[in-house]
């Protein structure tokens, strides 16, 4: 939890936020869910701006993003003051999407679903607030690089033998950024991706009412993302699956305003400002923005309206050139190209691309979200997918398409963070987008959900934990999928109608059953049973993954205080968690023995009072100079110190 007066400086950004919103809402319609929209993508481009600008000159450092944010929380909240003639008491109670009406009691299930979503979020913001940040990537790389740019004041690449720190776009990243430097610490890390499960939500609800669907569609399809488990673990988490799921579905819904009314200039920009976003989040982004891109484009062309054509398209352009080009220059700077060195591309991109490897990657995909507790159910589903890949002459583990510690099948239904299925709602969004393909209304948007799956199945392995990777596409499906389901409980027979809905009904509380199960027993945070976030300090909680290293990192830092060390080297051997140590001692200057980043040496072993080494005792052994005294506190942590 956040721990000091300090941390009311993170109302700052919400200020913004909400005073963005009423600047930027619609004047000729009542649309707060656009205006949500707008107002999102505007204060995260800016934040992700302001903390590149900051950095030239040095200045990442609290004061001045302090500045920064009470800046534009005055602008903002001037600009919402020129804007308050227009905001009328009718339309603030209207609804969110589109419009939405205020519940009431006839619509019998749009208030079931609305309580059941609701007390899932507010049982993840619990979770979320109650809990220390215990990613397994974000201690190695999320949240390492975050300290590394505070202890430095700059976001310039830096010595460090992770170099997922340094190649992986950082747009989360930076927006937490901005939080560690308001607050002091992590505390309010988690809630970052809570909120961008909310506006995915918004953006996918409006999504299936510009498709069509009415006020328990637009539930609906909300309620299939919501409470996806996927969805639920990844909105407690600091990983960025779900803050670039988020940037789409924005991107989505403002694209799919260009097939019903004129464009203007606030949609380019906010389909730009969604895309540079996208683009500087996560790579695994970009393949469902592609499709989305290209839909707006073609409802350009349908129409005639070629001006916002141009002036759109550039708009993306210098969007994506201003949001990812800082972070990309750097990698460029770093290894001689902006995606990195090519091993760690071809690590975890495809080397295939051929038809029959694309779809035997995009089934093993598909199968993967599908897995549930029923051992006969996966068997059938991964024997057909096995039997595909037989019949078209693909290996099913064929490394060109499948990351290298992977096998297909896997068997991991459990609800974890990293791997979880959600095979209901997986199965709600399959059959929608195939339904979706037969309904004219529904065609254009169909075809962009299938653009997107086949290009993360053109580009992104298959792996064990691919299952959150493909949550951008994931997202995009599921206003098809609440379209659909509203149009199976309004047939018009009657005896139909209620089986249709007795069906629906019964499917959705499987979804939300499991999404239950998520939040309340997965892992590594969960609000019930051993190791509950209730039952563990918050020290244990970071550890959740490694349990059995807690008692050493603490004894290791214990023992560089003790020892009065002021420069402290550090030795981490492949991904352990270099982040637990820089919290701890974030009054101590840490020194990186160890580089994999060319143009950034190491630091010399001699310059430091003390040495915590992570992992194998080789690199150690290498990098301590002999007559340290060498102090093995367990099989992965040790510490050193020079003769006295």
């Amino acid at each position: 939890m956040i721990p000091n007066a300090r941390a009311l400086l993170a109302l700052l950004p919400v200020a913004t936020l909400v005073f963005a919103a009423v600047a930027l809402r619609p004047r000729a319609e009542a649309d707060r869910t656009l205006a949500v929209v707008r107002a999102s993508v505007a204060v995260a481009a800016g934040a992700v701006v302001g903390a590149e600008v900051l950095s030239l000159f040095n200045w990442v450092s609290p004061v001045p993003f302090a500045l920064f944010w009470l800046l534009s929380a005055l602008g903002t909240g001037c600009l919402a003051w020129r804007s308050r003639p227009g905001l009328s008491a009718s339309r603030l109670r209207e609804g969110l999407a589109g419009g939405w009406p205020s519940l009431d009691r006839a619509d019998r299930a749009v208030a079931v679903a609305a309580v059941i979503v609701g007390l899932l979020v507010v049982s993840e913001l619990v979770l979320a607030v109650a809990s220390a940040p215990n990613n397994f990537d974000s201690n190695s790389y999320h949240l390492a690089k975050i300290e590394h740019w505070v202890a430095n004041g700059n976001l310039d690449n830096f010595a460090t033998v992770q170099t997922q720190q340094i190649i992986l776009v950082p747009g989360a990243e930076l927006l937490l950024l901005h939080l560690r430097l308001l607050t002091g610490g992590d505390g309010p890390f988690n809630l970052l991706q809570w909120a961008a499960g909310l506006l995915g939500a918004l953006a996918v609800a409006r999504c299936a009412c510009q498709l069509g669907a009415g006020r328990l569609g637009q539930w609906l399809a909300a309620a299939v993302f919501l409470t996806a488990p996927a969805i639920v673990l990844e909105s407690t988490s600091t990983q960025n699956d779900l803050v670039v799921t988020a940037w789409v579905a924005c991107a989505a819904t403002v694209a799919l305003d260009a097939r019903d009314r004129p464009t203007r200039w606030a949609g380019p920009l906010t389909l730009a400002g969604a895309s540079g976003l996208v683009m500087v989040t996560k790579s695994t982004g970009v393949m469902a923005l592609l499709p989305v891109l290209a839909y707006w484009a073609v409802q350009q062309i349908r129409t005639k309206r070629l001006l916002p054509l141009v002036y759109g398209t550039s708009a993306v352009i210098l969007a994506c050139i201003a949001l990812a080009g800082p972070s990309l220059l750097r990698v460029q700077e770093a290894f001689g190209s902006p995606f990195g060195p090519p091993e760690y591309r071809e690590a975890l991109s495809t080397t295939r691309h051929d038809p029959p490897a694309i779809l035997v990657n995009g089934l093993r995909l598909g199968a993967s979200t599908l897995l549930s507790p029923v051992e006969a159910i996966n068997e059938a589903i991964s024997g057909t997918v096995v039997g595909v890949a037989d019949a078209v002459g693909v290996n099913p583990n064929d490394p060109g398409i499948t990351q290298w510690r992977s096998i297909f099948p896997g068997d991991r239904w459990k609800p974890d963070e990293d791997r979880s299925p959600y095979p209901v709602q997986s199965a709600l969004v399959l059959l929608a987008t195939a339904l979706g393909l037969a309904w004219r209304r529904t065609r254009g948007y169909a075809l962009l959900v299938l653009g997107a799956l086949l290009t993360t199945a053109a580009i992104v392995k298959w792996q064990y934990w691919g299952n959150r990777l493909i949550l951008p596409a994931f997202g995009l499906a599921t206003p098809l999928a609440g379209y659909m389901l509203e149009r199976a409980v309004r047939v018009d027979r009657a005896w139909l109608r209620r089986s249709l809905a007795a069906l629906v009904a019964l499917v959705m509380l499987a979804g939300a059953a499991h999404g239950y199960v998520a939040v309340y027993y997965g892992q590594p945070r969960r609000l019930v049973g051993p190791g509950s976030v209730f039952e563990l300090d918050a020290w244990q909680q970071r550890f959740a993954r490694m349990p059995d290293q807690a008692a050493g990192y603490r004894t290791a830092i214990e023992q560089v205080r003790a020892a009065g060390a002021e420069r402290v080297g550090l030795v981490m051997d492949g991904d352990l968690w270099e982040y637990p140590l820089q919290i701890e001692l974030r009054d101590r200057q840490l020194i990186e023995l160890q580089s994999n980043v060319p143009g950034h040496p190491p630091g010399d072993v001699a310059s430091v009072d003390a040495v915590v080494c992570v992992g194998g005792q080789e690199p150690c052994r290498r990098i301590v100079p002999t007559g340290w005294q060498y102090n093995r506190i367990d099989q992965f942590v040790t510490t050193a110190f020079p003769p006295r």
